[in-house]
């Protein structure tokens, strides 16, 4: 049951957000494997998944099955790029934050999104 809050409004409690993980290793050389541009332009290109900002800007915002999948942020003490999936499934699901800002990550993140997606499409 929702809750009112001191002006009577009723929303949903704020769930508090789940810490950014612990990176596996720094590259020496962040530009190497893919781009952010390559791994935006894969994202589009994977079954089920609809840009909803109409192809505007480096940081697209993602549905998947009608719903808020992906996004990306900027952490603000590194100013390192993120993006923030919903993993789970269930209206109960919240948004995983998963670091893409080196090449790795970006391949990681997009294996992972594609895994996911195939998932989904069989329900």
């Amino acid at each position: 049951m929702a809750r009112r809050d001191e002006q009577g409004d009723v929303h949903r409690p704020a769930r508090p957000r789940p810490p950014l993980p612990e990176r596996q290793s720094v590259e020496v050389d962040p530009e190497a494997g893919m781009t952010h541009a390559q791994l935006v332009d894969a994202l589009r290109a994977t079954d089920g998944l609809v840009d909803v900002t109409g192809g505007r800007g480096d940081r697209p915002n993602f549905h998947l099955r009608k719903r808020p999948f992906l996004h990306f942020h900027v952490d603000g003490g590194s100013g390192d790029l993120y993006a923030d999936v919903r993993l789970g499934s269930g209206p109960a699901s919240d948004f995983e934050p998963v670091w893409a800002s080196t090449g790795r990550e970006r391949e990681d993140l997009l294996r992972l999104v594609r895994k996911h997606a195939r998932r989904a499409a069989r329900r």
